[in-house]
């Protein structure tokens, strides 16, 4: 049965992948430098974030945690008017 391209690129990616990291000394340091991209990454992000608060901006974290605590406050107001109209009773 014929494998779709999709799978035959799987397939010859994890060979690659699997010759690459073979060489116990080769996949250290592979992982020595993903993990040297991450920590970059990291400080890049945090002197962003730094950057934008000193110029009065916001951050993406920022705008993530105002659309959080908006969705919790449409939460609320619905129960508590929910709440209002079970005391109410019904109106004409």
């Amino acid at each position: 049965m014929p494998r779709t391209l999709r799978e035959r690129a799987t397939s010859l990616g994890m060979k690659a992948v699997g010759k690459l990291f073979e060489d116990p000394k080769r996949a250290e340091a592979i992982a020595s430098a993903i993990g040297g991209l991450q920590r970059a990454k990291a400080a890049i992000d945090e002197a962003q974030r730094k950057a934008l608060h000193a110029a009065g901006l916001v951050t993406r974290d920022d705008f993530k945690a105002a659309g959080k605590r908006l969705s919790h406050l449409k939460r609320r107001v619905k129960e508590l008017t929910e709440e209002l109209d079970q005391l109410l009773g019904p109106r004409a």
